[in-house]
């Protein structure tokens, strides 16, 4: 009983370290995003330009996040503008761009908006291919044909830095804005509780279980 009692014990001091270790860890201020991952090339920029719709634009962000997956025949700049009914949002370019993750500086500072438009544009010569996946079309209706196009994955940062502890308020806020069901952001914390639930479930199994050796 010992035994099971202090493998517990030293089982969930150490997933309490984990956890703390990975909550406190600091990171760029994610202020939104459209809710795709950059999984695969979705949009090319050659000589012209690629615009999609952003269901939500927040405020004071001052950097947009792109995955460059390919720069091809000598490419060399992005261009990033951010506009809605009311005008122009925000604009940006990317001077010499490269593969990876590349962040694009903002100015002005985005102020809040919803229904905006997002364009991404190479102005000068060869290829540049952004990372994305395919999304819903907001004019289609869902279900199993549902009309799906790709688009880049696009990640609105604020400035400085700050743990995931101190972003909980915005990490459910983005969760609620990508969901369409009626649950929302209450879905993520039934999820985390669930996760508390299993561990402490495997905990008692290990102390208290009947039928195992002391």
């Amino acid at each position: 009983m010992r035994a099971r009692l202090a493998a517990a014990a030293a089982g969930a001091v150490v997933i309490a370290a984990a956890i703390i270790g990975s909550s406190l860890s600091s990171g760029p201020v994610t202020a939104a995003t459209n809710t795709v991952e950059p999984l695969e090339p979705s949009v090319v920029l050659e000589g012209g330009r690629h615009c999609q719709r952003l269901s939500r634009v927040p405020r004071g962000a001052d950097r947009l996040q792109v995955r460059v997956t390919y720069v091809i025949g000598g490419a060399r700049d992005l261009h990033v503008k951010i506009r809605d009914q009311r005008g122009s949002i925000s604009t940006g370019d990317l001077r010499g761009v490269s593969e990876g993750e590349q962040l694009v500086a903002l100015k002005p500072a985005t102020r809040a908006a919803h229904r905006a438009t997002l364009c991404l544009s190479n102005p000068g010569r060869g290829r540049i291919v952004i990372g994305g996946g395919p999304k819903r079309l907001p004019s289609s209706t869902p279900g199993r044909d549902v009309k799906k196009t790709n688009i880049a994955s696009a990640i609105f940062v604020r400035p400085g830095s700050a743990s995931w502890v101190s972003q909980t308020g915005n990490i459910a806020d983005r969760y609620a804005n990508s969901q369409t069901g009626p649950l929302g952001r209450w879905t993520l914390w039934l999820a985390g509780m669930l996760a508390l639930a299993a561990i402490a479930l495997g905990i008692w199994s290990i102390v208290v279980a009947p039928g195992r050796p002391s």
